[in-house]
């Protein structure tokens, strides 16, 4: 492993990555070495085993060695990184339940019907995921200009439905514009998830 010189850990993200894409391959040690506790974290505090958390690391170091350079906002490489590293956890947690769903279909290792209830270790790992969903749609609302994110909040995250009349009410808008405006407000957000990854 190379070791990276002190200057390139005291440089910020956006110089290392500027230094990584000029083929900096210290840069690039220094880089990963910035951010491996935050890589491995993630699947560790969502439940993932250390073998699982190692196989996620190396993927999501790939992944960035493939797209650091259409990173549209190199400032914002700590957010990308939880993102994708959040992402490819899901991505290794459906892997996982698609393989129990086929082990217990062939009625292997005399696993249990399908139809089971899920474990209690299950379901702690379904509210991890959907928590780290809902943290990740939080930060990107927050991205939103105000009048986007009081509509989006209003039509779908209140724990009662909202009318579009009501919508228009307490924003001063006409009617007739509230589904147009939710249109470029979700594409406004999707726009923001999609800069993450």
């Amino acid at each position: 492993m190379i070791e990276a010189p002190i200057h390139l850990m005291e440089q910020s993200d956006q110089e290392l990555v500027e230094a990584c894409l000029s083929d900096n391959s210290a840069a690039w040690e220094a880089l990963i070495r910035r951010y491996e506790r935050l890589i491995y974290s993630v699947p560790i505090r969502l439940g993932l085993s250390p073998q699982e958390a190692v196989d996620i690391f190396q993927a999501v170091c790939f992944i960035m060695f493939k797209k650091l350079a259409t990173l549209r906002n190199h400032e914002r490489l700590y957010s990308w990184l939880i993102t994708t590293t959040t992402r490819e956890c899901w991505r290794a947690g459906a892997q996982k339940r698609r393989e129990i769903e086929r082990s217990q279909s062939n009625g292997q290792n005399g696993s249990s019907p399908a139809g089971e209830p899920p474990s209690a270790e299950q379901l702690a790992y379904e509210r991890r995921l959907a928590e780290e969903r809902q943290e990740v749609v939080r930060r990107a609302m927050s991205q939103l200009p105000e009048r986007c994110r009081n509509l989006l909040t209003m039509l779908y995250f209140l724990s009662e439905e909202t009318s579009y009349e009501e919508v228009a009410r307490s924003l001063n808008i006409p009617v007739s514009s509230v589904g147009p405006t939710r249109g470029r407000c979700l594409a406004k957000l999707k726009r923001i998830l999609s800069d993450a990854f």
